[in-house]
């Protein structure tokens, strides 16, 4: 006789199979290699064929080879094997040879508990409130299959054995809220995977090589959330200070030799304060994003003298924060080394850029009279902003102000802060963020990648430091409406509204929007309440429920004293389930067994309660009248028709009171 795991596969759970392992995969399309996805594919449509001619399914030397050559697939594309792509990869890879291989129920167990484990690698790229749902659901369908592989015969009724599934996952819900609130919180992740945006998306970086790129894409990618106390600043005041941009060698700029400052920096500000809290997606990098320019700064971070704030260490998990921030300020006056700094200037200054200037400065009256003749110059010349700029030569800023003319925000920034210099007003180029979408569901600002941009800041006297924004001059729209994804099918783009059926397309656009809001909204939450709980908000929490005492050791040692009693209770309460449920009656009436057992007069196992008593007339006639009472009382309870509760209660008190 067949062992039952060793019992062939039915055909439909092999199918449902399949094709949770397909859906399970899906998500990696957007990080694995495409040659790593294809062969994963390849072995998939393989299986499939297999169902249809079971000739195609390969034999054993066939298996090694694909494994051979699947392990190759993995090594000529990620030639560092111990990283965490590469380990995924490297699964993926084998759940599609393993689905070339199973044929009993053994084999899906195997199968399925692969499949578990990439999906847990999906939170190594994503953590949002949308793949936690998809995960969930994607669990419950794998452990459903499961029920069903253990059944002997296939179930009339499968959404019932998803229900048991869900029924069976919901068990282990209570623990986990409980590991989650209460196990300590680690201060640090426990891996990181070196996974960035590739060459060419927009994006924040802590230097600029003009000309490098000649086709930037746009990066809808989350780079923080804004919650402000009162209502948001205006578009055009929505600055996110990010680094600053010292040195140049006429191509690159970078933050150079940090500035020493005898005192701290002073900032003369006017007006209320902007509140706001901070939700920071990770970037490996120390900035932290504040509105220019900051008030207050967040906790264990540091304000430099040209206001960039810097957290301790580099940013690796999601970061909130608040802080507060000034909209009308005075720096103050500037000192030796940033006078020297912001003025200069590398060797590759042509006699047109000078000729240009000295244009300016002949015709001006004070400094901030050639900033705004540089601003017109801007204006009011053939400049472009455009995404797809020319690749200009070694002379980057030469060419694009009197040839190429066209570029975006760094391509201004950086020229208009070197015209400032040969004109011998101190500059530099601060990076940041730009603008952002108002979430009316969520409530909150939404500022992505795309939201990039880099400005200028020159020092004037009596003004101190002086943001200018020179891609305004050419761009305006850029800086009142940020880049936004919502490309809408109705009137803004195709001018007049266009109807699909019965549905407008404008409407069908607001609909959608509507829905991206709510998701976003969502998701804010899930990675304030849920993500957002980190060691300081877990130590908060202790503290208010009068556990602040149990930190490090001591709530490890809680955490498995804890454990232990759950276990102990979990296993007394499975005990008692699995005791057999014994008929008070019937307990009653052993109890008058073991009296008569005791003195002498042991009942036989196959002897009934009147073949007993014959022995007891017979060896014990002095107790005749008694045993046959609690005899006939105990066949009319337990065999008769009528069982009440004082009857009960008569029986039992004639077995206790009954002495032998």
């Amino acid at each position: 006789m067949k062992r039952p795991d060793r019992e062939p596969l039915s055909r439909h759970l092999l199918i449902t199979l399949t094709l949770l392992l397909v859906a399970t995969v899906a998500p990696h399309i957007l990080h694995l290699q495409g040659w790593i996805i294809g062969f994963f594919l390849a072995s998939v449509a393989l299986r499939i064929a297999s169902m249809l001619r079971p000739k195609l399914l390969p034999g054993r030397l066939l298996l090694f080879v694909l494994a051979v050559m699947g392990l190759a697939n993995v090594i000529v594309n990620y030639p560092i094997l111990f990283s965490g792509e590469a380990a995924i990869a490297l699964m993926t890879s084998m759940v599609g040879l393993k689905l070339l291989e199973i044929h009993s129920r053994r084999d899906l167990y195997i199968v399925v508990f692969i499949g578990y484990f990439l999906l847990a690698t999906q939170f190594l790229f994503n953590q949002d409130a949308l793949m936690v749902g998809y995960v969930i659901v994607l669990t419950i369908t794998l452990t459903g299959v499961l029920l069903e592989n253990s059944r002997h015969r296939p179930s009339n009724h499968p959404i019932k054995t998803f229900g048991t599934a869900l029924a069976l996952l919901l068990q282990a819900l209570p623990i986990m809220l409980v590991l989650f609130i209460f196990f300590p919180r680690l201060s640090g992740p426990i891996w990181f995977l070196d996974i960035f945006e590739r060459s060419g998306t927009t994006g924040l970086s802590d230097s600029i090589t003009m000309g490098s790129i000649s086709n930037l894409v746009l990066s809808s990618k989350i780079a923080f959330r804004v919650e402000f106390k009162d209502p948001p600043p205006a578009p055009p005041l929505r600055y996110w200070r990010g680094p600053v941009l010292w040195e140049t060698n006429g191509k690159e700029w970078t933050r150079g030799q940090p500035l020493s400052y005898s005192n701290p920096p002073q900032l003369h500000t006017e007006g209320p304060a902007t509140e706001y809290s901070v939700t920071l997606e990770p970037t490996g990098r120390r900035w932290v994003m504040v509105l220019d320019l900051p008030d207050t700064i967040p906790h264990q971070s540091k304000v430099l003298g040209d206001f960039q704030v810097l957290r301790r260490e580099p940013i690796h998990d999601r970061l909130r924060y608040s802080a507060s921030s000034r909209m009308r300020y005075n720096t103050g006056q500037i000192t030796p080394p940033e006078r020297a700094q912001g003025l200069q200037l590398p060797d590759n200054i042509t006699p047109r850029i000078r000729s240009l200037v000295q244009g300016w400065r002949s015709t001006a009256i004070n400094n901030q009279d050639v900033v705004n003749l540089a601003l017109g110059h801007f204006r009011n010349q053939e400049f472009y902003y455009t995404l797809r700029p020319p690749i200009v030569n070694d002379n980057p800023v030469d060419q694009f102000l009197f040839e190429s003319r066209r570029g975006f925000c760094e391509h201004f920034a950086t020229s208009f802060t070197l015209l400032m210099r040969v004109a011998g007003i101190p500059a530099r180029v601060v990076t940041g963020y730009q603008g952002g979408e108002f979430n009316p569901l969520g409530r909150h600002l939404v500022v992505r990648q795309s939201d990039a941009h880099a400005w200028s800041e020159v020092w004037l006297q009596g003004s101190g430091w002086v943001r200018v924004d020179p891609t305004a001059a050419v761009a305006p729209e850029r800086i009142e409406r940020s880049f936004e994804f919502d490309t809408a099918l109705g009137s803004d783009l195709l001018g007049a509204p266009i109807r699909f059926g019965n549905i407008q397309l404008g409407t069908l656009a607001n609909m959608l929007k509507q829905l991206h809001w709510g998701m976003d909204a969502i998701n804010a939450s899930w990675h304030r309440w849920v993500l957002g709980y980190t060691e300081e908000r877990q130590s908060t929490l202790m503290s208010m429920l009068g556990l602040d005492f149990l930190k490090g050791h001591r709530m490890a040692f809680a955490m498995v004293g804890f454990a232990t009693i759950a276990v102990m209770l979990l296993g007394t309460t499975l005990w008692h389930r699995g005791r057999k449920r014994v008929d008070p009656v019937y307990a009653d009436y052993l109890r008058f067994c073991n009296k008569l057992k005791r003195s002498g007069l042991a009942r036989k196992d196959i002897e009934g309660p009147l073949d007993y008593l014959k022995r007891i007339e017979i060896w014990r006639p002095e107790i005749q009248s008694e045993a046959n009472r609690i005899t006939q009382s105990y066949i009319h309870l337990r065999y008769g028709q009528t069982n009440n509760k004082n009857a009960r209660r008569l029986f039992h008190q004639m077995v206790q009171h009954f002495r032998p």
